[in-house]
This record gives structure tokens, sequence and C-alpha cells, in this order.
């Protein structure tokens, strides 16, 4: 008996009567009429026929709009006018005149990116403040004085005044800015290749001064060897000269006769040295002329550096600070230092060329310090580059890495200091002296022959006065036959040198180092990096790409409706599931076919490029049947509740699912709640069939919204009973109110 009681009870507590009432068979029969009740009452009132319709269309609509409204938008900016004004009153730089806000000026007449206009500033500013402008920029009157200060002492950087009314709309201001950002990249582009245009053109001239000097020079070379020849004929009649003392009766004709060849001889042989000596000095003037071009490089890279250890700086508080300027500002001092690298490379490769005429090769500890400086800039310029990506995958950057860049880059300044204060004893000085050997050689020959030159006249007036004076001509000869084997020697090394000149590579290579292509020259280093873009998985406008977005969104906006207009309660006496899935059959159907008027009008109507069309129409009805169960179960569960729950989550998941800005660059809160969104995973999935398909991101984003469908479904299930008891008194308070239209 006492078992028999505890049977009974256990039977109580497990319901089990109602648990016999659930036999799958009842269960569905029940579903199926609720669902077949509904679509009767879908055909037989026109009424209803026209809302389900409606609400089948309306959500396409939504999508399809703002998909058209975004379609290009970026290609269209040509429409927003942007006024310019020039003040610039240009700079003369080595005779040269040059106007750099003219040249931008023209290079901005044909920038189609922004509508330009060019105004003066009184028009410029009030057109800005009435909205006729959504920007102005200003060129000052100093600006090419001040860009081309660099080669001067007194180095001050150039300014664009820009001006944008951020009042207008809320992107404009974005969208001049980075046409601001691209002017000034433009313009610092334009700097780099005019004033090196004009450093290499001064180069291009010296190297052309030697050139036409080199003719000249091999036909001194030519008759400095002719008279090498004439020397041993010379030596000869010296020698007669000396051996006829003793008979000088027999021999003063022929001295005579040869005295006026010897006198030529010397005289040519002064007058070549001369030419060669001349020719040097003008050589060594030209070389010359590139130590100030080499310091004004050195200057440029001085500030450079100081310049990117400043950004750098910047980096490390933005980074400290959780600034969304860190990608930009890494993209900047990248670029510093890149045009930083351009400049270095330049100066080492020149300074090479140069040391190959220096005695004892006395560049080498410069371009062993540039050397250094580069590894150090190629070193910094590959952390930055794993840094940002790191960035862009949402990681934290290292500190540590960025201390090593200001390392990196405080090192570079002061090996650019170093060289730019030792510059008079460690570049100057071993330039001047490339042909100071030359000249000493060229002035000693000019001393020897004119103190030779001296002695043919007293030699003259010995042999023709009388023979007594042999003596004295003897002696006079004598000093002549002792001086010419000098000369001669002098003459021996001075065609040498020459010869190593004009037949030597190193003279060639300098020739072709300061002649070769200026324009080739400064377009690198105007933009030394080119970037090849490799597109993985291109999409063919922006309104594509925006498809995932806009159509996910209206899949939520569809079922948001239908539970707004169909009620989720059904008459009769039913089991809180068999409501559940009869009702919603019908949310389902009509959920479905919204996903695919959407998916069909986004590629048939707008023309949305999607590589995987089909798919695309086959994920979006997916995509609205997971969120029917979502939003279907909230209404269903939690009545009005779950309706705003439901409309709440639509407006945290437009901040947190990525859609539109990368989830990198919103707050920490909608980064942290990213992974736990269903838009996050239905707008992923829908990118795979728009831009192709990468079968992990696919596969890992369908499991899960199938896990979210299925995890709302068994919490309606086993919820929906005991909360619906729960909250009918506050629905039907809610109810009886004269707002609610009941």
């Amino acid at each position: 008996m006492r078992h028999l009681k505890k049977t009974n009870a256990l039977k109580e507590v497990l319901n089990w009567n109602n648990m016999k009432n659930l036999r799958p068979s009842k269960g569905l029969k029940n579903i199926l009429e609720i669902f077949k009740s509904d679509l009767k009452d879908i055909r037989g009132n026109y009424a209803v026929l026209i809302i389900v319709v409606g609400l089948a269309f309306l959500p396409s609509l939504y999508a399809w709009f703002n998909i058209k409204a975004s379609w290009d938008p970026y290609g269209s900016t040509a429409n927003m006018l942007v006024a310019v004004t020039n003040e610039d009153k240009g700079n003369e730089i080595a005779g040269q005149k040059i106007n750099i806000g003219d040249q931008l000026i023209e290079q901005l007449k044909d920038n189609k990116s922004l509508g330009w206009q060019f105004v003066d500033e009184k028009t410029a500013l009030e057109g800005v403040k009435k909205g006729t402008y959504y920007a102005s920029l200003k060129i000052p009157k100093n600006f090419t004085k001040d860009l081309t200060s660099l080669i001067t002492d007194d180095v001050k950087k150039g300014e664009l005044i820009y001006t944008v009314n951020e009042k207008i709309n809320a992107v404009a201001p974005k969208i001049t800015d980075k046409g601001a950002s691209a002017i000034q990249l433009q313009v610092n582009q334009t700097i780099i290749k005019t004033v090196s245009e004009i450093v290499l053109g001064v180069s291009n001239g010296v190297g052309a001064g030697i050139e036409h000097g080199l003719p000249k020079l091999t036909k001194v070379e030519s008759s400095l060897i002719d008279l090498q020849k004439r020397f041993d004929h010379i030596n000869k009649t010296v020698d007669l000269a000396a051996d006829a003392t003793s008979k000088l009766s027999g021999t003063v004709k022929d001295i005579k006769a040869d005295l006026p060849t010897i006198k030529k001889t010397l005289n040519d042989t002064k007058l070549l040295s001369s030419d060669v000596k001349k020719f040097l000095e003008d050589t060594n003037n030209n070389v010359d002329e590139l130590s100030p071009l080499i310091k004004s490089d050195l200057n440029l890279m001085v500030d450079l550096s100081s310049s990117a250890s400043s950004l750098t700086l910047n980096l490390i508080d933005a980074v400290n600070s959780g600034s969304e300027d860190v990608p930009k500002l890494i993209d900047n001092l990248s670029e510093k230092l890149s045009n930083l690298q351009s400049l270095n490379d330049t100066l080492e490769d020149f300074l090479t060329k140069l040391n190959q005429l220096t005695s004892n090769n006395r560049l080498d500890d410069v371009i062993n310090s540039l050397e250094d400086s580069s590894n150090k800039i190629d070193s910094s310029i590959s952390t930055l580059n794993d840094i940002k990506d790191k960035v862009i995958s949402g990681q934290q950057p290292s500190i540590s890495a960025l201390n090593n860049v200001l390392s990196l880059s405080n090192g570079i300044g002061r090996i650019n200091l170093n060289i730019l204060n030792n510059f008079d004893s460690k570049i100057s000085k071993p330039i001047n002296s490339i042909f100071e050997k030359s000249i000493n050689v060229a002035n000693d020959i000019i001393t020897v022959l004119d103190k030779a030159e001296a002695k043919l006249p007293k030699v003259e007036e010995i042999l023709t006065t009388s023979l007594s004076l042999s003596g004295n001509a003897q002696e006079s000869i004598s000093l002549i036959r002792e001086k010419l084997p000098l000369a001669k020697g002098m003459l021996d090394d001075l065609v040498d040198t020459l010869s190593k000149i004009s037949n030597g590579e190193d003279m060639k290579k300098l020739v072709n180092l300061l002649e070769s292509d200026i324009l080739t020259k400064s377009n690198f280093l105007k933009e030394p990096v080119e970037v090849k873009t490799e597109k993985l998985y291109p999409i063919a406008n922006y309104g594509s790409a925006m498809t995932p977005f806009y159509s996910v969104l209206s899949t939520w906006v569809g079922i948001l409706l239908l539970s707004a207009l169909l009620s989720t309660s059904v008459h009769g006496n039913y089991k809180p599931y068999e409501i559940y899935f009869g009702r919603g059959l019908t949310f389902l159907s009509i959920a479905l076919v919204q996903g695919f008027i959407i998916g069909t009008g986004d590629i048939l109507l707008l023309g949305v490029t999607a590589e995987h069309p089909i798919l695309l129409i086959i994920l979006l009805m997916f995509t609205s049947m997971v969120f029917n169960f979502i939003v279907y179960s909230l209404v269903s569960v939690f009545g009005n509740i779950g309706k705003a729950i439901a409309i709440v989550l639509l407006v945290v998941q437009i901040g947190s699912s990525g859609g539109t800005f990368p989830i990198q660059v919103t707050p920490t809160f909608f980064q942290r709640i990213n992974p736990i969104m269903p838009f996050t995973y239905a707008i992923g999935a829908t990118r795979e069939a728009v831009g192709g398909i990468y079968p992990p991101n696919l596969i890992k984003d369908i499991l899960v919204l199938l896990l979210f469908m299925i995890l709302f479904i068994c919490l309606n299930v086993l919820l929906k009973g005991p909360i619906n008891r729960v909250i009918k008194p506050f629905n039907k308070k809610f109810g009886d109110s004269n707002l609610t239209g009941h």
C-alpha cells in the first residue's frame, strides 16, 4: 500500500497524464492544424493577404534603397566642392625660378578626386561658412620659400591652411581630410622631386663640364707624350754643348742652331703644363660645387630623422592611450623612414663613386656610417610592418618593439648629425683634395721650366760674344743639363696622372654618375617605393561590399515587422510548444520568402556582383530562418517585452557586427560583444558568397548560426509555458490601455 502511494506521488510529480498527451502524433497534428488554419486565413481574408504580401516585400526595400544609396559614394566625390586659393610667390634656387604653389594648382586641375574650385581667399572663406564649399585649401605666399629652405641654414616647413566646415555632414569632413592628406603627400613628393631635380641638375652640369674638358685633356696628354719623345734629342743637344766647350770653335754654330728648338720645347712644355693646370683647377672647382649639395642632403636627412623620432613618440602615446589613429601614425612614420632611406642610399652610392677618386679612400668612415644608418632604417621599417599587422589583427602592439623603433630612430639621427657636424673634415676636404696632387705636379713642372728657360738667353749671349767665355757657357749648359732630367721626370709623372684621369674607369664612373638621367632619379626620390596591390576576393564596388550588411539587417527588420503585425498566440486548447511551432511555421514561411526576395533583388534588380549568387540567396533565406526563430522566440515567450528585446538587439548589433567599420576600430564594448552577436556570423557568411569562399570561415559561420537557432528553440520549448503564465497579467494590463489600439 505504501509502495502504491509512492508510485502515485511520482506520477503526479512527473505529470504523467500531461506527458502522455505529448505523443508526437497528436502534437504534430495540432502543429499542422494551426499552420493550415493560418494559411486558410491568409487566403480567405484579403486584408490579411495584403499585409502578408507587404511584409514579404517591405524588408527588401529597406535593403535595396540603402545598398543603392551607397553604391559608389567614393566614386562621386568630384561633386564635393573644395575651394583652393594660391598666394604663393615662388622662390629661386641655383638660378632657377620655381613655384610649387603653381605646380600644385596644375596638378589639382587634373585631379578629379574632389571638386576643386580655384577662387580668391575671401570667396573661399565665405563659401565654406555658407556651405557652398565643404572645405578650403590656402597656399600661403611663402609656401615655396619655406619648402625650399631645406638647402639653407634656416629650415622651415611649408604649411597648407586647410579649413573644413564639419557642420554640413558627418562623413564629408573625413572625405575632405583624406583629400587634404593626399595633397600633403603630393606636395611632399613634389618638393622632393623639385629640389632633387635642381640638385641633380647642378651635378649634371658638373659632369658635363668635366666631360667637356676630357677631349682637351686627351689632346694635352698627346702633346706631352710627343714632348717626352723629343727630350731624347734635347738631351743629346745639351750633351753636345757640354762636350763642345773644349772645342768651342767647331760646335758653336750647331749649338746656336739648336737653341731655338730647346727654347720652343721648353715654352711648349710650359704652355701645356699651364693648360693641364687650368683644366685640373676647373675640374676641381666643378667638384667643389658638389660639397654644398651633399650638405643640403645631410640637412634634410637630419630633419627627417628628427621628425621620425617625434612621430615614434606620438605613436607610443597613441598605443598607450588606445587611440584609433595608430594605423595612420604607423603609415606616416613608415613613409618618413622610406624617404630617409632613399636619400641615405643615394648619398651613400654617390660618395662611394667619389671615394674611388680620393687618395687612401678617405670617405670610408662616412660611407660606413651611412650603411649603418641604412641598416637601422631597414630594421625600423620591418618592425613597423610587424606592429601594423598586429594592430590590424586586433592585437595590442608591443611597447618594447615601439621603444626599439624609437631607439633606432634616435640612432639614425645621431649618425646623420655626426656626419653633418664633421662635414668639413670628413667629406668636403677629401673631395676637394681629389685633384690637388695633379695640380701640384703641374706647378712644379712650370717652376722647373721657368728656371731652365731663364738660363737660355745667357747661354746664347755667351755663345755669341766670344770663345773666351766658354767656362761660363759650360757652367750654364751644365745647369740646363742638370735640370732637364728633373723636368723630364716631372713630365713623365704628369703624363701618367693625366692618363689615369682621362682613361681611368673612376673618372668615367664619376661623369656617368653626375650626368645620369635627372628625371629618373628625381622620380625615384619623389616616390622610392611603389605599392603593387593584389586584390584577394575582389569586390566590384562599394554597394556590393555593403550588400551583406544591409541585406542581413533587413532580414532582422523583416522579422520585427512580422512580430509587430502578426500575433504569436493562438486561440484554442493547444499546448505551448504546439502554439510555438504551429504559428512558428507561418512566421518561418513568410521569413523564407523575405530572404528569397531580398537576395534575388540584390542580384537581378541592383546588379550586385556576387561571386556565388545562388549561394547568396540561399544564405539570406537561411539567415531569415535563424533570425525568425530568435525574434519569434523572444516575442512568443516574453510578448511585448520580447519585441523590445529584439529591437535592442538590433540596435546593438548594428555597431558590434563589423558590418560597416572594422570591429577593431570600434569602442571596446562593441569589440567584446562582437563574438556573441548573430549578425557577426550572418554577415560573415554572406560575405563569403559575395567576395569568394574561404571554406573554414563559411562552415564556422553556418554552424554558429545553427547553434543560435537551436538554443532559442530549446529555451522556448522549456520556458514558454512558465514565463507566459508569469507575464500574462502584465500583457493583459498593457492590452487594456487605449494606447495599444486593442
